[in-house]
């Protein structure tokens, strides 16, 4: 049990980053893994029995500012994460984590922490669907795809909020621009999501080639003269090519013509 307790206390404090050692849910992964446990226990025990024998709850002005909020939202992310290094000292290849006091450093792992808030309040979407009686919308690929990426970039704060691990957060936030500005745009009613419909597919392409830009892109730490935690990848890596995988799955399943029995 001893050599157990060493190595949980060689992960948590000294791999760690010591500048988010105090951060609000940072000192263990206790609160990131209730919240997680939270949520699947109430998407698949408590709110589908709080639903059974209740009509479906119309959301539609919390579903149009929840999709404002979250556009603006990833607007500002974009511009901080990109003013903070992308578009200044970083370059586009191996970027180690600056782990100094370095106001830009600093400036970065904040934005890494707005990240991993923003993933957690993303979760309240399958709570939305439910309460809506959208069960078909919470499908494997949502509810795993949430759960992992806020899990990811808890990881990523207390580990690399920094360097090249910080450009997925930008391409990530510029899709989710697109994909919430949809979302917005069809919450206006049949008219809009009728001209919309063309783009739905597209979105879903645009998700998996983003996947494969930031596999591309993370592949590059693993020149041996690229000064990052590799051990990383070996979680982040596999849960890409996972997500993009569910993705394909996705798309052949809903947007490939089905063939027809001959």
């Amino acid at each position: 049990m001893a050599g157990l307790a060493e190595k949980y206390d060689y992960v948590m404090n000294d791999l760690s980053d010591p500048r988010v050692k105090n951060w609000i849910g940072f000192s263990s992964p206790a609160m990131v893994l209730s919240i997680i446990a939270l949520y699947l226990s109430s998407i698949y025990i408590f709110l589908p029995a709080y639903m059974k024998n209740r009509k479906p709850y119309d959301l539609k002005n919390v579903i149009y500012y929840y999709n404002i909020f979250q556009i603006v939202s990833c607007l500002v992310l974009i511009y901080g994460v990109a003013t903070s290094g992308w578009t200044t000292t970083y370059s586009w290849g191996c970027q180690p984590v600056d782990y100094s006091n370095n106001p830009q450093a600093i400036n970065m792992l904040h934005w890494c922490y707005f990240t991993f808030v923003l993933k957690g309040i993303e979760l309240i979407e399958t709570v939305l669907f439910i309460l809506r009686k959208k069960f078909n919308q919470v499908s494997k690929l949502h509810v795993y795809h949430h759960a992992s990426t806020f899990f990811l970039t808890w990881i990523g704060t207390k580990y690399v909020g920094g360097g090249m691990s910080t450009f997925p957060i930008m391409i990530n936030s510029v899709i989710h621009v697109f994909m919430y500005t949809y979302y917005l745009l069809a919450s206006l009613g049949p008219e809009w999501q009728k001209k919309m419909a063309k783009w739905k597919p597209r979105l879903t392409i645009f998700q998996m080639v983003q996947f494969c830009v930031i596999i591309a892109h993370s592949l590059q730490s693993l020149h041996p003269e690229c000064v990052v935690p590799k051990q990383l990848l070996l979680i982040y890596v596999p849960n890409v090519l996972l997500v993009f995988y569910m993705f394909w799955q996705f798309y052949q399943e809903s947007y490939t013509p089905k063939q027809k029995n001959k």
